[in-house]
Formats: C-alpha cells, structure tokens, sequence
C-alpha cells in the first residue's frame, strides 16, 4: 500500500466515505467519518447549503481533514468559491472536466482527488495534476461513470499510472471487500452505501430501510430528467412500471431526459424538493436527487441509489463502527 497520500494527510486509514450529493452526506456524516480516522466527505447541495455545511464540518473537525465533493453535471461557481474561500483540505471531483480547475483547488491548498471511470478519464486526471484518483467501476451505487467492473478496470490504470494514489469505489462494503481491493493494488477504498446505512447519513429513513429489505439492484437511466446518465439504485415503483429487466427505458424518455439536460441546469438546485412532490409512478419524469430526511417519504419515485454490495448489509450502524469494520481489512 501506498502510505503516504493518507498519512500526509493526518489520516489514520486509507478510507474515504464517498460524497453522497443532494443532502445525503452532510458535515454530521463525513464529521464522524473523519473523526473515526477516516476522511469524511461532503456531497454536493445548493451552494448556500453547500457553504454551511463546510463551515460547519471545519468547526467540529479543526484541523483534522474532511472532504467536500464537486459533481460537474450540478457545478455552480458558488460550489467552487466555497472550497476556494473556505480551503478546504480535500476536494474530489466527479463526473465530468473543467479545463483548470484543479490547478485552481490545489493553489487553494487543497488535495485533489478525481473519480474516474476509465483509462481515458484516469491520463486526463493524472495530466491535469490530480493528487489521487478514485477508481469506480460499474458495481458502485448512486451515477456510474464507469462501463466495466471495478476488477480489470483498476488491473489496467494501476500499472499505467504506479505512483498514482488509487482508491477503488463499487461493492465495497466490509473488511472482505477491502482486503480483495488492497490484493488488486487498491491505495485504499471510497466506500457509499455502507455509509449511507448510518444514522449520521441524512438519506429519509423508508429509504434506508428499503435498501435493507433490498437484494439486487440495477443500472439505469430512469432518473435522469435534468442530468442524463447511467445510475445504480435498488428497485421500487418506478423502475418496476418503466425499465426492461436490463435497466433500459423507452428510447422516447432518454430523447426526452438529454433534452431536459440543458434547460435545467439554468435552475437553482434547491427547486429539488420541489420536483420530487410532483413525481408520479404513472409519469416518468424522476430528477436524480434522493429521499432525505426533510422531504416526504416519496420512496417510490425517487432514486434508491445503492451499490452492488448492498445485499450484504443488514443494519444501520454508526459510522465510527463501519470505519472500524472497514479497517479491519488493512489489518494483518
């Protein structure tokens, strides 16, 4: 294991939580996470939120390092001013390119990790000056960028990029899971839906326990009005009346969701709540944005974003317990 990136900075494990967006990972989750020696992250919300809880994670965590993530597809310049003005110690970013901008984070003092899918999108990463790249395949829940699994896809980028930090993301979820990652030359691991099974996570409480209940999930399209992209979630109403058994749905809705993309992205984010109140099973018009703990319990129209590991976690844990759990695969 490459030691270094997580020791320099002040990390006790190789452990990231990932950044769950639209308010499932706030400053209560990744402050636990951190404080459990891993590194806690901060999913992206509505940049005023988005400052708060920022703020709010500096001043329980002091010095000890946290996360904030940047998802391009839902980028405001107001996110990036916020991990600029507020330097933040890590920042990881997702889903997309924004010529110079990790130059711009990391003369900030930032650590910059990129979550990559691909051989292509790990040279650009490295190119562009990335501290460490998450390397994510097709088992991670929430939105894929990758198109094969985690396995041959990290066998291929590690030896092309060896002094590389890599973390691997997708079906992560125990100290198996980890020990398997570290054999396949995995730095350390970026783990979601075990974190987001935590009381910290800030995901509706019917949306944990319907992951509990889950055994399968699937890939998908079908919440993608306004950011169309490939996304893993457990099933419920909407994907049973609208996706074939493969995840595919009606060729007219996917024109419809990469139109929608442009027009949306004009709106503020915090018209979210807003969206989800007005979804239907019988309509197949889903945004992307989860089930928190402030909206109605909607669970049937909003994305139960899960990873593949998901049917092998049967609790709700505290984080620091789960960090634990997580650690014990590095221990020899």
């Amino acid at each position: 294991m490459n030691n270094a990136w997580h020791k320099s900075l002040g990390l006790h494990w190789p452990i990231i939580q990932a950044a769950m967006g639209g308010g499932i990972a706030t400053a209560e989750l990744a402050t636990a996470v951190s404080r459990a020696g891993g590194l806690g992250s901060i999913g992206l919300l509505p940049e005023g939120q988005f400052a708060q809880e920022i703020t709010k994670a500096r001043a329980a965590l002091g010095d000890t390092p946290f996360a904030a993530n940047l998802l391009m597809p839902l980028l405001r310049r107001g996110h990036i001013q916020a991990c600029l003005d507020q330097q933040v110690p890590v920042v990881s970013l997702f889903y997309g390119y924004r010529r110079g901008l990790v130059d711009k984070l990391r003369a900030a003092g930032s650590y910059v990790i990129y979550q990559i899918g691909s051989r292509e999108e790990a040279d650009l990463a490295v190119r562009e000056g990335a501290d460490a790249l998450i390397v994510q395949g097709t088992e991670a829940g929430g939105h894929v960028r990758a198109t094969e699994s985690l396995w041959p896809l990290l066998a291929a980028i590690r030896p092309a990029h060896p002094g590389v930090p890599m973390l691997a993301a997708g079906g992560i979820h125990d100290a198996a899971s980890v020990r398997r990652a570290h054999a396949a030359g995995a730095d350390g691991v970026n783990v979601g839906t075990r974190f987001l099974l935590t009381p910290e996570a800030h995901a509706h409480e019917a949306y944990k326990q319907r992951l509990l209940e889950a055994d399968s999930t699937l890939l998908t399209r079908l919440f993608s009005l306004g950011w169309d992209a490939p996304h893993r979630v457990a099933a419920n109403a909407a994907t049973r009346r609208w996706c074939d058994a493969d995840g595919s749905v009606p060729r007219w809705l996917s024109i419809f969701n990469r139109l929608s993309e442009a027009p949306t992205r004009l709106l503020p984010l915090r018209l979210a709540e807003s969206l989800i109140r007005l979804q239907s099973p019988g309509r197949p018009f889903f945004s992307p944005f989860p089930l928190t703990r402030s909206m109605p319990a909607r669970i049937d129209t909003t994305p139960l974003y899960a990873g593949a590991g998901v049917a092998q976690i049967y609790d709700i844990r505290p984080a620091v317990e789960v960090v634990a759990e997580l650690a014990k695969g590095y221990e020899t």
